[in-house]
């Protein structure tokens, strides 16, 4: 089984940030298909998420931070939403978010373990904690 990502906005990523280095190992993550087929973001949308645009984050592995926090996959995974908060603050005005959520391919439609909001912050993402089936609503936030 593969662990897989999913974001959902209300209006559409810019062309220019999907597929982005596919194929250049040295990227965390891009925005994609991977794993999930059209049957996968339909039941993830419809299940828990409550924007329009659903899409993949694609990186051969999903986003989970868990215990051992030191670990190589909560490191990669600490990595990829620095990089994926980087990304989506580029294009997303103030007051704008968007959500996110991981679950093993297959259990989309399983009930969500924990939910929490966050901003954009990076500084944050240092004592996160977000298990397989977190859903997490990230808005950007005023600059002042």
């Amino acid at each position: 089984m593969s662990l897989a990502s999913y974001i959902c906005m209300e209006r559409q990523i810019p062309e220019q940030y999907l597929n982005l280095d596919e194929k250049d190992e040295t990227v965390p993550l891009y925005i994609g298909p991977c794993f999930a087929d059209e049957d996968c973001l339909y039941e993830v949308k419809t299940k828990h998420f409550h924007k329009w645009y659903v899409y993949e984050i694609s990186s051969h592995w999903g986003i989970e931070i868990v215990e051992p926090f030191d670990s190589e996959i909560a490191l990669e995974s600490k990595e990829k939403l620095r990089y994926l908060f980087t990304l989506m603050n580029e294009f997303l005005d103030e007051g704008e978010s968007f959500e996110l959520y991981t679950c093993w391919i297959g259990e989309e439609s399983d009930p969500q373990v924990k939910s929490m909001k966050l901003s954009l912050a990076l500084d944050q993402l240092e004592d996160i904690e977000i298990p397989e089936r977190t859903h997490i609503l990230i808005t950007k936030q005023s600059e002042n």
